[in-house]
């Protein structure tokens, strides 16, 4: 069907970006659903961050009542003590651990199936303006970013920040005296922050957008392979892979820079505070108010605040990271889906009468867009066999992509058996259609669940065994190694050209719709193939409307009615002896196709 040239990049279908804290919030709802087990996992975190606190004020009866006044219940009570917030840091740890885990992995899991459903009901527009290496990004790398935000950061932020806070409190209870030099650097640090936050998520999106485009020509290359090493493209690919690779290492290595630096400033503006305490503490009069005990207790406190303090400023880049991937994938997730309108009658099976009355088409919104499809009207009778030729570009394929409601006309209305197929479902529409084009499409599963895809994998043996035969396939089927069990491979790699044709024939045989679209169907097979599967979709096209697009003349000769488009208008209709005869553009085009082998091309 009709397509057109990629353009944008991952983000470039979302509307207004969010902010960072909307798109979070939007995020933590993938975890609500898992509140018990996120409930658990965050009472895991205070039991953890709470260890971190007993631990710094164990030291000060561990000093001051062992060692200094030798009290002996102290000296008695201190080890069980110890062994106890340990014990309480184990259960902790794995409850937060495996808790959060749990919850990373079922976001993971849940962001992925959202956004696969919602690429499944996409309209077909949107896969003309945004590459499959983009969406696929969006899938797997982007909701990997998502869920470590949604887990690991979730953990850090939680954790952490009630460590920090127990050991500031703690701190206080002290001396709020040296506390107070950890308080007056918390608006540096808080001013800090915000500015790496805002230069993480902005590498983070460069960086996105750059592996869409690094998996985008990587897709490419590994589809089109063969094109590549015919035409000696080698080099080309790999200048272009380079340039692509080259800037997603570059905003890597920036955000990298930032995240480095961003640590050890952080530190050592709390080594600033520090310094500070030690030189306030052993000063003057005060070393004769603090104990020893309370020192080091402070000390310890003011030291197990540095690591959870780190992984929050480290943390950030996670959380930016995981909020740039976020507004990608909600961007995905928010682009209007294929709709019906409400409350529809169900069609069961339609006799095959089509009618165009006055349609017409344009890819772009603008008033100023050319038209693909302009005052088409076209009745075709339940059973006919209908050809479209025309020049590329004269708007064969979007005539036919308008049946299925691939694209939408602007104008104009499509009837089958007189309702109009606005009036119908997609579903209901769509199952009225059986399509066999030039540009096999298999997929990596068996012999009989491809033949039977219709079915969804619920396939009656009979049938496909039927429709195997009705297509010329049933001999090479039973000649595979595990006859109609064999998996074909990606898109039918383990099959030949000929081979994958007569399976996708079969398909359209075995879903017996009441129409048929042929996009030059027999063009992959020989010549002995051909004759016996152009006599089957002959006996196929009985009873049924059969559309044609037709390159090559000489297979529609026998057409109950010829088409003829040019620049999205019908120019002329008839069958083929009296086009020949009228002399007009059918005859043109013949006598291009007939006349000179080198201009054979012309009418593709």
């Amino acid at each position: 069907m009709h397509s057109s040239p990629s353009q944008g990049s991952p983000g470039a279908t979302a509307a207004t970006p969010a902010s960072g804290w909307q798109t979070y919030r939007r995020l933590l709802r993938y975890t609500q659903q898992y509140a018990r087990l996120l409930g658990l996992a965050i009472i895991g975190m205070i039991g953890a961050a709470f260890t971190e606190v007993a631990f710094a004020a164990l030291m000060k009866p561990l000093l001051d009542g062992s060692f200094v006044n030798r009290d002996p219940a102290t000296i008695h009570a201190m080890p069980l003590l110890l062994l106890g917030v340990f014990a309480l840091r184990v259960v902790a740890e794995f409850m937060s651990g495996y808790g959060m885990a749990w919850v990373g992995r079922s976001v993971i899991r849940d962001l992925k199936r959202d956004v696969f459903d919602q690429v499944l009901h996409l309209p077909v527009r949107f896969f003309d303006r945004v590459a499959g290496g983009e969406v696929l990004t969006r899938l797997n790398y982007q909701s990997e970013q998502v869920s470590e935000a949604a887990s690991r950061a979730l953990t850090t932020l939680i954790r952490d920040s009630i460590t920090v806070a127990g050991l500031l409190i703690w701190l206080l209870i002290l001396s709020w005296q040296l506390a107070l030099f950890i308080v007056v650097l918390a608006p540096v640090l808080v001013v800090l922050v915000g500015g790496i936050s805002r230069a993480f998520r902005r590498y983070a999106r460069r960086i996105q957008d750059s592996m869409g485009q690094v998996t985008h020509v990587a897709e490419e290359v590994i589809n089109g392979h063969r094109v590549v090493k015919l035409y000696g493209g080698e080099e080309f690919e790999s200048a272009r892979f380079e340039r692509i690779n080259a800037r997603n290492f570059r905003e890597f290595m920036k955000m990298q820079a930032m995240s480095s630096i961003s640590a050890p400033v952080t530190q050592f503006i709390l080594a600033l505070g520090i310094a500070g305490i030690v030189w306030f503490a052993t000063t003057g009069s005060r070393m004769e108010t603090i104990s020893v005990g309370t020192f080091v207790s402070f000390i310890t406190a003011l030291s197990l605040m540095l690591s959870p303090m780190k992984r929050l400023i480290g943390v950030n880049a996670v959380l930016q990271r995981g909020i740039a991937a976020g507004e990608s994938l909600f961007g995905l997730l928010d682009e209007p889906r294929e709709t019906d309108a409400p409350d529809l009658q169900p069609v069961a099976r339609v006799s095959g009468r089509i009618a165009f009355d006055q349609v017409g088409l344009r890819y772009q919104p603008e008033e100023t867009a050319p038209w693909v499809l302009r005052d088409i009207s076209l009745d075709i009778p339940a059973g006919h066999t209908v050809a479209l030729v025309g020049r590329s570009g004269a708007g064969k394929s979007s005539l036919i992509a308008s049946l299925p409601r691939f694209v939408e006309i602007e104008q104009g209305e499509i009837r089958l058996d007189d309702r109009s197929i606005a009036q119908m479902t997609r579903k209901d529409l769509r199952r009225q259609f059986a399509y066999v084009s030039q540009d096999t499409v298999l997929f990596n599963a068996s012999v009989a669940d491809n033949i039977a895809y219709s079915d969804g994998g619920r396939g009656d043996m009979t049938r496909i065994r039927a429709a195997a035969e009705a297509a010329y396939a049933l001999e090479f089927i039973e000649k595979l190694p595990q006859g109609f069990d064999t998996p074909v491979g990606e898109n039918g790699v383990l099959l030949s050209g000929g081979q994958r044709q007569r399976l996708a024939i079969a398909r359209a045989l075995y879903r017996n719709a009441p129409i048929l679209i042929l996009d030059e169907a027999t063009s992959a097979l020989d010549t002995e193939s051909e004759r016996y599967i152009q006599a089957a979709l002959d006996n196929l096209s009985r009873g049924r409307t059969t559309l044609v697009i037709a390159h090559r003349l000489s297979t529609i000769e026998h057409a109950d009615l010829i088409v003829v488009l040019d620049q999205g208008r019908i120019v002329e209709t008839g069958q083929h002896a009296a086009l020949l005869a009228a002399n007009g553009p059918y005859a043109a085009l013949h006598r291009l196709q007939f006349g000179a082998s080198s201009e054979t091309e012309v009418v593709h």
